[in-house]
């Protein structure tokens, strides 16, 4: 699977790698600008968007529909930035479906990150019937028919009455995402489920949950931060699905800790 991908600050000179996708119908560069701004000094930050999303091609449709798939996409995406930057250290963090890949790149791939966090999303998320019936729904009618009820589930009634342009810019993305490949990415979800196999994970975790997101329930949260090992769970007040849009700095706090316990420094080595 073939991911677009940027960095944010292409001039910066960390020593570390941060790896960022965005929810399902999310422009990556619109959903977590602030936070990137936020945490520009201490980490590369390369935005990544899925097949239909952005400026992504369209799902190829020899690609299963599967999150094994896009984690696939993510890890080559993490091989590209590589061979630009040199061996640094690579954290991921995703936001809903993206925090769902993020649980399988941490099963299948710790050995090439340093830390996965986990942002509104969980070891299952939703009803496998429901996923594949909204699949169908976009498929025959499209994605703006979403954008009033998502918007609802995405923001808080303050957010969306302070910053309604900011809440517009964000449902653009779902109005402007490829019906088919979005319709894929809901089969994705449908099929996701890890929760027999949190117990073996050992990458470094950290699940940030919003105390208002009706999308992702706490107790699934909470199901995984007491099943991976070392696992972390951090609530971000008041904050419903789209946190890195609606508490920026909360969650560009909370992953700046998390780079610092999960990414050691390098020590330079004096000849004196």
């Amino acid at each position: 699977m073939e991911l677009t991908w940027d960095t944010y600050n292409p001039s910066s000179d960390a020593d570390r790698v941060l790896v960022v996708a965005p929810s399902l119908g999310g422009n990556c560069a619109h959903q977590w600008a602030k936070v990137a701004d936020l945490l520009s000094e201490r980490a590369r930050v390369v935005f990544v968007d899925y097949p239909g999303h952005g400026l992504s091609p369209l799902w190829d449709d020899a690609d299963e529909p599967t999150l094994d798939k896009v984690a696939d996409g993510i890890v080559d995406v993490i091989a590209e930035v590589r061979e630009q930057v040199g061996d640094l250290p690579v954290v991921y963090a995703g936001l809903s479906v993206g925090g769902a890949t993020g649980l399988h790149l941490a099963r299948d791939h710790a050995d090439l990150l340093s830390g996965v966090a986990v942002i509104a999303s969980a070891a299952t998320v939703g009803d496998p019937a429901r996923w594949l019936a909204r699949a169908e729904q976009v498929e025959s009618s499209g994605t703006q028919q979403l954008i009033d009820e998502t918007t609802k589930r995405w923001f808080t009634p303050a957010f969306r009455s302070t910053n309604a342009n900011v809440v517009e810019t964000i449902m653009e993305g779902l109005a402007a995402a490829d019906d088919h490949s979005y319709a894929q990415l809901c089969r994705a979800l449908a099929a996701h489920d890890l929760r027999p196999e949190l117990a073996d994970i050992r990458c470094p975790l950290l699940i940030i949950a919003g105390e208002r997101d009706t999308s992702t329930p706490m107790v699934n949260q909470e199901f995984v931060a007491e099943t991976v090992p070392g696992a972390q769970l951090s609530v971000v007040p008041n904050a419903a699905h789209q946190m890195t849009v609606a508490a920026p700095r909360e969650v560009a706090d909370l992953l700046a800790a998390f780079l610092d316990r999960v990414v050691k420094p390098r020590h330079i080595v004096s000849d004196f």
